[in-house]
């Protein structure tokens, strides 16, 4: 390991723990749907039905991604839309029970894939990770 390593160094050693994260987590879950859309889910599972620019807003999205996650999830019937009942001009999205499902089906392989590949580190070396990475992503 290098003393002092570069901006370049650090970009990627981070790139690439991230990519083999990533790519290890698409190797298991057979869903087609990404990291970005289970995120999606469980602030649908935890919130309720939402407004698509609240959940682009607390998942720090830009809106035409949320956009475009939340049709791929209502084209697989994981989410819906549907209206306000008082203003038809404002549309929510709402987790299905299929979406339940899939969240749930992820969750429990997202807890044996962090214990798997984060088992050369201690919790507390976890928790620090964790919190360097929201540190560098709060500037």
């Amino acid at each position: 390991m290098k003393n002092n390593p570069t901006l370049f160094d650090l970009i990627h050693v981070l790139d690439k723990a991230n990519e083999n994260m990533i790519l290890a987590w698409k190797k298991l879950f057979k869903v087609n749907i990404g990291i970005s859309h289970i995120l999606v889910l469980s602030y649908l599972k935890e919130h309720g039905k939402s407004k698509p620019t609240d959940i682009a807003k607390y998942l720090e999205f830009a809106p035409p991604s949320l956009t475009h996650l939340a049709e791929k999830l209502i084209h697989n019937h994981y989410c819906i839309r549907c209206q306000d009942s008082l203003d038809r001009r404002i549309s929510y999205i709402q987790i299905t029970p299929l979406g339940l499902e899939i969240l749930e089906e992820a969750s429990t392989l997202g807890a044996e894939m962090r214990q798997e590949y984060f088992k050369i580190l201690s919790e507390d070396e976890i928790q620090e990770l964790f919190s360097i990475y929201t540190k560098l992503t709060s500037q």
